[in-house]
């Protein structure tokens, strides 16, 4: 409607213009002098009237226009939500977010040929002396480009985490979910227990052995390298150590230190093993340890037994059950030297876990 307000005016402006304009030989021939003049007059404040009349309405049907222009984009309708779009959206070839060379997740910086195919940055720091793409042959004269488009593309695609089930709500981009995996302080490991199959993470392990099973659990951290004296019980004895190398004692740095003490015929036998998350993994993160163990014990008349040994400490996250014992560094404490009630009450062993690696 606005659209033909502004034809019609045009045609009267038009119009006005011709008849006050050059014409004025022809209207001389019709009309008289006097009457020609009134009515270009006429005319002329016909349209001054129209124009302050329709001001207003013209302005503001050319305002609603641009309004309806903004919201429905370039593309001459309403764009959707992009939000609501994406929502579950799959990618049907994974190929296309990775380096056309080395196939690996692609990460920032990205680089592009003059013909579009992407690699990662040291794929093209090995081939940018070729001088040609290495998928199309594309001369290469200005090297290759950054694409920041592309850049933008991944570091947007973000998943979820597959530790999510066990309170993890990290979402890393694409690229980076492998080595997320391999810290995520949420990845489960196995109850050591018998016929248990509870899966968890190291604090809901820990919550796990009190309250299911009444297996005795030091919850006090203990960091690397640290003394610390124990009271085993027969069966299972939990620690909880911190790995960390700067003495951050977060989830993601909390290992659980399983010491398993069986009573031999040669007296009570000792095996320590670490369950960690990641012990499974092809490119392993679990800490390397060792432990020492000493026990001393007051024989009175007969003197005094001192033992202490160091051995390397094995990781496992209990996803195959517990190992053989006998593949395992085993303290023995002879029967001899316990003191009597010492086995009902349990062995007071000093203990230091040292993170090596």
């Amino acid at each position: 409607m606005a659209e033909d307000d502004e034809i019609n005016i045009n045609l009267s402006y038009r119009h006005a213009g011709d008849d006050g304009g050059g014409s004025g030989e022809e209207e001389e021939r019709g009309h008289s002098e006097s009457d020609g003049d009134d009515s270009v007059e006429e005319e002329i404040q016909s349209y001054d009237e129209h124009s302050e009349s329709d001001g207003d309405v013209v302005e503001d049907e050319e305002t609603g226009d641009d309004e309806e222009e903004e919201s429905a984009g370039v593309h001459g309708e309403v764009a959707p939500s992009t939000r609501a779009a994406v929502e579950g959206v799959t990618v049907v070839d994974a190929d296309t977010l990775e380096c056309v060379v080395c196939c690996w997740p692609l990460r920032p910086p990205i680089f592009q040929c003059e013909v579009g195919h992407v690699m990662c940055s040291r794929c093209r720091d090995k081939l940018a002396a070729a001088g040609r793409c290495h998928v199309c042959g594309v001369a290469l004269g200005g090297g290759y480009w950054r694409c920041h488009a592309m850049e933008q593309l991944v570091e947007s695609i973000r998943v979820a985490c597959p530790h999510a089930a066990h309170g993890c709500a990290a979402r890393p981009a694409y690229y980076d979910l492998d080595a997320h995996q391999g810290a995520c302080p949420h990845a489960p490991c196995h109850c050591p227990g018998v016929a248990c199959g509870f899966v968890g993470s190291t604090t809901a392990l820990l919550d796990h052995f009190a309250a299911a099973h009444n297996w005795p659990c030091i919850t006090k951290v203990v960091s690397s390298g640290q003394k610390f004296c124990v009271l085993l019980q027969d069966g299972f004895n939990f620690i909880l150590a911190d790995h960390s190398r700067g003495g951050d004692a977060t989830a993601s740095h909390l290992l659980i230190i399983m010491l398993n003490m069986t009573q031999q015929p040669l007296g009570h036998v000792i095996s320590v093993l670490g369950i960690h998350p990641h012990a499974a993994a092809k490119q392993s993160s679990s800490p390397k340890m060792q432990c020492e163990l000493k026990f001393f014990s007051f024989l009175g008349s007969n003197g005094s037994h001192h033992q202490m040994s160091k051995f390397l400490v094995e990781c496992s996250d209990r996803v195959d059950g517990l190992p053989d014992p006998k593949q395992c560094f085993q303290f023995i404490v002879p029967s001899c030297v316990v003191r009597e009630g010492g086995g009902g009450g349990g062995i007071r062993i000093d203990a230091r876990i040292t993170i090596i690696g």
